[in-house]
């Protein structure tokens, strides 16, 4: 499953390159794969969200309806053929980015990460924080608190020369802003989850 995420870009990417010389093998497990992420996305935004977490951001309405539709797959994903079902339903494209600290609701025609490609996946290695697909959870909020603290750790060390130091502080400051943000707006499932 730690591929799965890589999996979740490099599906077109690869399919043009070495791959793309072998039968149809890797391109139904890079498939499979990338379901089996995205349902283990929703399944745990599903257990959050009926626990009483918090969803904020643009897309957090989208990713709470993608994630009432969790149970229905949840370990269910052994052929292509469900794989290619979950990857097909654009009501269900909620990938999680770990690097960025969001989750990426994605819907192609509000996608940022690639204006000019023609992929019909997002390109997490590419997410735009002003992108209309954002959505974060309080696990993320936390995660980018966290990283603010080591941000500002490492600034306030005296090895860290003063125009690094700032610029960390000021990075720092902007992952605190995007928590604060995230704790003002969030909202809470209105719809059953179970």
């Amino acid at each position: 499953m730690a591929l799965a995420i890589p999996y979740g870009h490099m599906r077109t990417a690869v399919s043009g390159g070495y791959a793309a010389r072998g039968r149809d093998g890797i391109h139904q497990l890079l498939d499979i794969e990338t379901a089996r992420a995205t349902a283990d996305t929703l399944t745990t935004l599903h257990d959050d969200l009926a626990r009483g977490v918090g969803i904020s951001g643009p897309a957090a309405r989208r990713a709470i309806h993608a994630a009432t539709q969790a149970p229905a797959f949840a370990g269910s994903i052994r052929t292509h053929r469900q794989a290619r079902d979950i990857l097909g339903n654009p009501a269900l494209t909620v990938y999680d980015d770990p690097r960025s600290l969001l989750m990426c609701v994605y819907n192609r025609d509000r996608a940022l990460c690639h204006r000019l490609d023609a992929d019909d996946a997002p390109r997490l290695d590419r997410c735009r924080p002003s992108c209309a697909n954002i959505a974060r959870t309080d696990r993320h909020a936390d995660e980018l608190v966290q990283h603010a603290q080591m941000l500002e750790k490492q600034a306030a060390s005296e090895a860290v020369p003063d125009p690094l130091a700032d610029r960390l502080t000021r990075r720092a400051d902007h992952l605190r802003g995007l928590a604060d943000r995230h704790n003002n707006d969030r909202i809470h499932s209105q719809e059953p989850t179970a």
